[in-house]
């Protein structure tokens, strides 16, 4: 059995705006930008919870899915290349920013290539509501995290349509 290793098949992209979660166009995943090589971790998860439902004929106590709730955290590189693609993850993800962050996690076949047709991803929209620089040391790459809210439920196996 092989282990999945995310270098170079993973794919983070900021899009403005998505249609429709569970089929996001190329079209809309093209004019976003994408964030991969800034990207250095992500923390993009649900969790639900159960409420019990109690039986006085048992002593099994069942339950039933409640409430989901999600949350979204990236942590990325700062970048001094000068052009459009400067520091493109600090100037894309200010306070406030909203849009929808396309997840692609593996099957991806080369970096860089753009997310097509069929390809499966997940679409979390977002709002940033922190984006707080790392300590800065010395000959250390200066760093920054995004703290997101979900305002909506995320599509975690959408397909590109």
């Amino acid at each position: 059995m092989a282990r999945i290793i995310p270098n170079e098949q993973f794919y983070l992209g900021f899009a403005p705006t998505i249609v429709n979660l569970a089929a996001p166009t190329a079209a809309e995943i093209a004019a976003g930008k994408e964030l991969t090589s800034y990207l250095i971790s992500i923390n993009a998860s649900s969790t639900g919870n159960t409420v019990p439902t109690p039986d006085i004929s048992t002593l099994f106590e069942t339950s039933i899915p409640g409430t989901v709730t999600a949350t979204l955290t990236a942590d990325f590189c700062r970048d001094d290349t000068v052009g459009v693609t400067g520091d493109l993850a600090w100037t894309t993800l200010p306070r406030k920013t909203s849009g929808y962050f396309i997840i692609q996690r593996f099957g991806r076949t080369t970096p860089g290539a753009a997310i097509i047709a069929a390809a499966k991803v997940e679409v979390w929209p977002i709002l940033v509501t922190s984006r707080t620089m790392a300590n800065t040391a010395n000959n250390t790459a200066m760093t920054f995290t995004v703290t997101c809210s979900v305002p909506r439920v995320p599509n975690e196996a959408a397909i590109v349509a």
